[in-house]
């Protein structure tokens, strides 16, 4: 009888699992992207519906395997709205058979994936470097090293790192790192 008792508790925590991973699988996919809470916008282009969030078509919680065992992340994962990769710069494993992987992408932006050993995703970043163009408060226009000139707004929660107190001005060294949901999570500034 205990034995029939923890399978029907198995059971009903599997399928509890279940429905709360779809839960949240379809919440990601049917929210809509808020103006502002975008971490980079594409120069103006001649579609200006392009979202540049996140891709939340893919999933970070269920990154496809390949034959070695790492993570192979979609060409897409996390990557704004008509961005690619271009290359793979680094790929290597790291302690306790994590991977880590750095992908220069189109727009200038490096992509860096890092996965556990059973090829899970556990981190996922956009990292940006370039030079301030123009400022309007905490609105900057960026032209990307090696890429596009980008339009971002640093959120009011985001210290920016300014060693030097360069402010947000033309001509300053800026660089900042994107989450895989598209937020910017971290500013420094450089002469």
């Amino acid at each position: 009888m205990t034995h029939s008792k923890d399978s029907t508790r198995r059971g009903l925590y599997s399928t509890l699992l279940l429905v709360i991973c779809t839960c949240i699988l379809l919440s990601g996919c049917t929210s809509k992207p808020q103006s502002g809470a975008q971490g980079t916008k594409e120069a103006p282009a001649a579609d200006s519906s392009a979202s540049t969030g996140a891709n939340s078509n893919n999933s970070v919680n269920n990154p496809k395997h390949q034959q070695d065992g790492t993570a192979a992340i979609s060409d897409t994962e996390g990557l704004p709205s008509g961005v690619k990769v271009k290359r793979v710069i680094k790929d290597i494993t790291l302690k306790n058979n994590y991977h880590k992987k750095i992908e220069l992408l189109t727009d200038g932006g490096k992509r860096v994936t890092i996965t556990d050993a059973n090829g899970g995703l556990v981190l996922l970043n956009l990292e940006y470097e370039g030079i301030i163009s123009q400022v309007s408060g905490k609105e900057v226009t960026v032209q990307v090293d090696h890429g596009t000139q980008q339009t971002i707004t640093i959120p009011d929660n985001v210290t920016i790192e300014d060693d030097d107190n360069l402010g947000l001005n033309k001509g300053v060294e800026i660089e900042w790192t994107i989450d895989g949901e598209g937020n910017i999570q971290n500013v420094e500034l450089d002469d």
